[in-house]
């Protein structure tokens, strides 16, 4: 294919050019007045994304007036026209659905071969080809102490059919601040963009729930999700008995459409505890948890978000470290049409942590559609400085 050298400078006049709507939203808890953290926010006219963070803050940019939706499965959605967002500044408050009692379903097939139903369905839904453009969000913790962050904006250009998933990556721009030891593996961090969406697509994290051996090891209980009656939540917990590391997993979707909306696992600590010693062979994991967010708008059904989180230990040169590596994805904006690129412009590493930081706006602040917090931003902003800057701001808040 040949690369349209109009591609990056239409992604550049679109960004520095459109007039774009921008403000503040604050979302909080109707009962207990405190941030809601994991917020999915749709602009209904645009398709465009954004995603709380733990302040329960989101900025939001529009390319266009639009009404708001806000989703979060533990909170009654709420659609927000957009005439209520006429300050700099919005607070929008959600329902909480935890007073709700959820109903046990009792279903002729056991719950594990209706999920590998949703999952095959699911597969054949999701929209193929499309180009997903997205805000990656990656910290590294050593020891319990951030060490290292890198960002960037990504078009993922998703091709081939439910069978056999492609993915080409083109960085658009991309930051990297912070120092990694000349020792340290970088081959371990972060998370494969390469596979990434292919795991997600196919839904390989629910694998390990989907043999004959997991109705042994697991409970599946099938539930009611009270604010809508078209939706099923399906819980997988490992038995007491089990051995092994083994997920909780919570499936939500919906039984007309046949779809999966989201999806999210964890380890139990004691489990972890219990088991470190047998997931990967060098390393003792502490810390294993996975959230997708799915979306369905007409004809479309994507990928609207993504977190993960592994924290593991290692040793180092006779001794152990901690590893925490945290990645967040925002899916901004999709395309159905997919535009033409040389092979030269994709990304072929693993992750952005291999890549020299580059960029030409801060894209950080507005078009990310997930903004770090007040206490990140600061961590970021001392990881960018030099070691002799930092060194010289401790001696001088010791005099």
């Amino acid at each position: 294919m040949i690369k349209k050298l109009t591609f990056f400078i239409c992604l550049f006049s679109s960004f520095v050019f459109s007039q774009n709507l921008e403000f503040t939203v604050f979302v909080k808890d109707f009962d207990t007045d405190l941030p809601i953290e994991d917020v999915t926010i749709t602009a209904v006219k645009s398709n465009q994304g954004f995603l709380t963070n733990k302040e329960g803050i989101a900025i939001i940019s529009l390319k266009k007036s639009s009404d708001l939706e806000f989703v979060h499965t533990s909170y009654k959605k709420l659609n927000v026209k957009n005439s209520a967002f006429n300050q700099k500044e919005i607070t929008i408050y959600l329902e909480p659905i935890t007073q709700q009692l959820e109903d046990i379903i009792i279903t002729k097939d056991h719950p594990q071969e209706i999920l590998m139903r949703i999952i095959e369905s699911s597969k054949r839904r999701l929209t193929l080809p499309i180009s997903l453009k997205v805000y990656l969000h990656e910290f590294y913790k050593r020891d319990d102490k951030i060490i290292f962050f890198n960002d960037g904006l990504i078009n993922f250009q998703i091709l081939g059919n439910d069978k056999n998933i492609k993915t080409d990556i083109l960085v658009e721009q991309n930051r990297a601040v912070g120092f990694l030891d000349n020792d340290f593996d970088t081959t371990i961090l972060g998370y494969d963009l390469n596979n990434i969406i292919e795991n997600y697509y196919q839904f390989k994290y629910l694998d390990e729930v989907l043999d004959n051996r997991a109705r042994k090891n697991y409970d599946f209980t099938l539930k009611t999700y009270p604010p809508n009656e078209n939706y099923l939540v399906l819980k997988i917990t490992p038995l007491p008995d089990s051995k092994g590391i083994l997920s909780n997993f919570r499936i939500l979707y919906d039984t007309k459409e046949k779809i999966i909306l989201e999806l999210s696992s964890f380890v139990d600590q004691d489990r972890l505890e219990m088991y470190k010693e047998g997931l990967l062979a060098s390393r003792k994991v502490y810390k294993l948890e996975f959230k997708n967010t799915f979306r369905k708008d007409g004809n479309y059904y994507y990928l609207a978000n993504s977190k993960e989180v592994i924290g593991f230990e290692k040793r180092y040169k006779n001794k152990e470290r901690k590893i925490e590596v945290k990645n967040h994805m925002v899916i901004t904006d999709f395309n159905k049409k997919t535009f033409e690129y040389g092979d030269r412009n994709v990304f072929k590493g693993k992750s952005l942590i291999n890549k020299n930081t580059s960029f030409f706006t801060n894209y950080w602040d507005v078009a990310s559609g997930f903004v770090s917090t007040d206490e990140e931003k600061n961590i970021i902003e001392q990881l960018g400085k030099p070691d002799t800057e930092i060194l010289n701001e401790e001696e001088n808040s010791n005099e």
